[in-house]
């Protein structure tokens, strides 16, 4: 479970799709807070593999987003984070959620 803190601009979010979706029509990573909202972004699926804390994204396998807003992680706690995936109008799928903390 990663951290990141509340309210910072330039945090780059990233869940393992666990498979390309790099022809995906849409990718959006949903965000929900224990409390609160749940928020949707628009995603991007890098081109390059990328290892973090550990964990390792494949290019092509997973959506990043950087928060742009202080209102993007705007609770203090426990969230989860999933992606949505639409390869077209009758094939959508998703991934399962991992949570992750937000800090004071």
């Amino acid at each position: 479970m990663g951290n990141y803190n509340k309210g910072e601009i330039g945090s780059i979010i990233r869940v393992n799709a666990g498979e390309d979706i790099s022809s995906a029509a849409s990718v959006v990573i949903v965000l929900q807070p224990e409390a609160g909202t749940v928020k949707e972004f628009t995603a991007t699926v890098p081109a390059v593999e990328v290892t973090v804390d550990n964990v390792v994204y494949p290019a092509n396998q997973y959506a990043e987003y950087t928060t742009v807003l202080t209102t993007d992680l705007d609770y203090v706690g426990t969230w989860r984070k999933k992606t949505e995936i639409t390869f077209s109008s009758v094939l959508i799928t998703q991934t399962n959620y991992v949570k992750f903390r937000v800090l004071p």
